[in-house]
């Protein structure tokens, strides 16, 4: 069933599948948390670091898809004539296929801009993966480097969309439908999956924005607008609430190849209403409750106590998010998984097919079993995020941009990496703390980064069942 329109063989055309798997690549459970965040660093701190940072991680993003068109306008990628056969493996963006040198020269020596000239390209089906932007900018270190820090990035947020479960009934009923959905090949044909996870989540954001506004005449607060003591939280919870670099090609090279060179036009629109939804989200939650907003706001409605139980309708709609979301995390994982360990993995199904079951089964007896894992991927994923977010795509753009950078470009670069080193080491001393904590309420430091929101709320979620 197509949403929102035919697509084309080769990528989706339609705008509303487009803004779908952009904008679910950036929104989760994590946003529950940005009351929170708000209430530490204040309601004008907020708004302006939320802001720069998500422009900062725009830029940082947009680099990538600028060094992709860049090799290929050096001639620096591998050439390969179509082949009819190869089709998903383009359409999934995580390849690299050139339709032909001479046709990819053709279109770049017209007199179109630079910024149309590498997207015009898009038509000849060229996809490169972030680990071949890492190959060419370092060699085969980049590569493996850059491949090692996706899985392991994701691995951490899909440890959160598992909960831990206690009846083994749930684990059972779980499963097999979350296998079936990664049988998916394609990042287009998860559309639907996209924006059913989308219309939850906006579910539950509205039954919390209608409550938020519903209670603002019982909360009689000064709020604050600055905190520089709460400044290292909010900005650690703001470059986290933008993590996407790992899919950002993916959701380029989803889009059919006449129109990729409007990819940039469509990140930016979508990016724009998610740092929207963030800063009215967070800032609405905190002027509702003000000093009482809790770490995860779900946790400030009510229970039970009027006709309508508002815990239980935002929990109901975010495990419907959670669960058709994980699909959306798991793409990067298994075609990494299948390019690693299966030879011709497009070819061999029947084989792709039974590692991606392993490995559905595998990340929910793994959160079962192994106790704070969580809390251990999170100490590594902390500096694999931000490296993919910042310190890379900056390295990156240095490196194959050599010798062709403005000053400006280069003061943007060494900007990213040295946010990305800060990030870096904030996220790693939070988990390290969170490793070494034994309370059982979240304090500051439990709600450091997206994944430890996502698993605070995955455990509030299984600690109520559903009607």
């Amino acid at each position: 069933m197509a949403v929102g329109g035919a697509s084309s063989g080769a990528g989706s055309k339609s705008p509303i599948k487009i803004f779908a798997n952009i904008f679910i690549s950036f929104i989760g459970a994590g946003v529950l948390g940005l009351p929170f965040a708000f209430k530490e660093a204040g309601i004008l701190e907020g708004i302006v670091v939320m802001t720069l940072v998500g422009i900062i991680s725009v830029k940082a993003m947009l680099l990538i898809v600028d060094c992709k068109y860049q090799l290929i306008k050096d001639n620096r990628v591998p050439t390969k004539p179509y082949d009819r056969d190869d089709t998903e493996a383009r359409e999934d963006g995580l390849v690299t296929k050139v339709k032909g040198r001479e046709e990819v020269m053709n279109l770049l020596d017209d007199d179109e801009p630079e910024a149309d000239k590498g997207h015009k390209n898009a038509r000849l089906s060229v996809d490169l993966s972030y680990g071949d932007i890492g190959h060419h900018a370092l060699g085969h270190i980049g590569r493996v480097f850059v491949d090692l820090a996706i899985l392991i990035s994701q691995a951490e947020n899909l440890s959160s969309y598992i909960p831990k479960l206690k009846l083994i009934h749930w684990l059972v009923l779980l499963l097999p439908p979350l296998c079936l959905l990664t049988l998916l090949r394609q990042l287009k044909s998860l559309a639907l999956t996209s924006l059913l996870a989308q219309c939850s989540n906006l579910l539950a954001f509205g039954v919390v924005f209608w409550f938020d506004f519903e209670h603002f005449h019982h909360i009689k607060i000064h709020p604050k607008n600055m905190s520089i003591k709460g400044l290292p939280f909010f900005l650690a919870i703001s470059i986290y609430c933008y993590e996407g670099a790992g899919m950002i090609l993916s959701l380029e090279g989803s889009l059919a190849a006449d129109i990729r060179y409007k990819f940039r036009r469509f990140f930016i629109f979508t990016m724009v209403i998610v740092t929207s939804l963030y800063i009215s989200f967070g800032a609405a939650g905190y002027l509702s409750f003000g000093p009482e907003t809790n770490a995860i706001i779900t946790l400030n409605l009510p229970k039970g106590e009027s006709e309508v139980d508002f815990a239980m309708v935002v929990k109901s709609f975010l495990c419907l998010a959670l669960f058709f979301t994980y699909p959306v995390m798991m793409f990067p994982v298994m075609k990494l998984l299948e390019n690693y360990l299966i030879k011709d993995a497009h070819k061999n199904i029947l084989k792709g097919n039974l590692l991606r079951v392993f490995t559905v089964f595998m990340t929910g007896c793994i959160v079962l079993v192994i106790p704070n894992f969580a809390n251990l991927m999170a100490l590594v994923g902390a500096t694999c995020c931000t490296m993919l977010a910042f310190t890379l795509p900056g390295l990156f753009h240095m490196c194959i941009f050599k010798g062709n950078l403005t000053i400006y470009q280069v003061i943007v670069d060494w900007t990213l990496i040295f946010l990305g080193i800060v990030g870096a080491v904030i996220g790693t001393i939070d988990a390290l703390q969170r490793l070494h904590s034994s309370a059982e309420e979240p304090s500051l430091p439990d709600i450091f980064t997206k994944q430890s929101l996502n698993a605070t709320l995955a455990s509030a979620l299984s600690s109520t069942p559903l009607p």
